[in-house]
């Protein structure tokens, strides 16, 4: 029985060779932003985050994370621990169970990896996305 072509998903990156720092692309250059070249779609780029959100991230910051992501071409995979998830997939995201605290390295590759990337980190360097800023005018309700 032959695997299913049109299911793919990321592989676990190997584990760092002795003398590389944890996170760093094999070969690639050092951990923060970084930045690769994969000639079938474009630059890499990854970074290490570390979730600040009290609830981890939860329903609601993966969803906009998701939604997110999905706004760009690039490919967005993420990892905790070495299993890289799809990070265009809410329901993956969730199997990461990532409570506050948890670094997380994201990785984006594509066209358009840089900008991706650094929308992504920034959205996940708020520290909760269930407070929303109060409205103009006290928040209340004009009619």
């Amino acid at each position: 029985m032959s695997a299913n072509p049109l299911r793919a998903s990321p592989s676990p990156a190997p584990p760092p060779a002795q003398g590389e720092e944890a996170g760093r692309a094999p070969g690639g250059p050092p951990a923060g932003a970084q930045e690769g070249q994969s000639p079938m779609s474009g630059n890499t780029y990854q970074r290490k985050v570390v979730i600040t959100n009290p609830q981890g991230f939860h329903l609601r910051p993966l969803t906009a994370f998701a939604a997110l992501a999905t706004r760009f071409q690039a490919t967005v995979t993420v990892s905790k621990d070495g299993r890289w998830v799809n990070g265009k997939s809410p329901l993956e995201l969730m199997f990461l169970a990532a409570e506050q605290g948890t670094e997380l390295l994201v990785q984006t590759s594509g066209p358009d990896a840089k900008d991706a990337l650094e929308a992504l980190a920034a959205l996940l360097a708020l520290p909760s996305l269930d407070e929303e800023a109060p409205s103009p005018g006290g928040g209340g309700i004009d009619h």
